[in-house]
């Protein structure tokens, strides 16, 4: 294995994008591909400290649930580890990625606009302030076959 790229899973059509380029890329790589889920905490209604919601309970699940679901969606049940927490998703995806000696980090993005042509993502701004590692913004759309397409041919 030449590295360990990190994919922030959500269960959007930015999330699934991220999760192509991801399996794409890190196959053609060579690189350990880390699956991540990070939902954001609710807060519950008394602070009970060491006591675990039933919400932050069915987000936990649900996390893991939906690891497992798009892992084998996308083949990669048997060559993926995938991570589920809950909490901050920016700190805690960048705690992961420092746990895992991360390379990259690839998650998804959404268009503006019509009249802002570029791409936004909170995530990303976000994680600037919680790691050092990379972060790349999985294209918008067919954009992410034609970017794996195109440079997969050079070596």
């Amino acid at each position: 294995m030449r590295g360990t790229m990190i994919c922030a899973v959500t269960d959007t059509a930015e999330g699934h994008r991220a999760l192509e380029l991801s399996a794409q890329l890190s196959k053609r790589l060579g690189m350990r591909l880390v699956l991540v889920h990070a939902a954001e905490e609710v807060p519950p209604l008394r602070n009970r400290a060491g006591c675990e919601s039933v919400t932050m309970k069915g987000n936990r699940d649900d996390g893991v649930d939906l690891l497992a679901r798009l892992a084998a969606q996308y083949g990669l049940a048997d060559v993926a580890e995938q991570r589920s927490a809950i909490g901050d998703p920016a700190a805690l995806i960048g705690q992961i990625a420092a746990e895992e000696a991360a390379d990259v980090i690839v998650i998804g993005a959404r268009a503006c606009g019509p009249l802002r042509r570029r791409l936004q993502c909170t995530l990303a701004s976000q994680l600037e302030s919680e790691t050092s590692v990379p972060v790349l913004i999985a294209p918008l759309g067919d954009r992410t076959q034609k970017l794996v397409a195109k440079n997969g041919s050079r070596r």
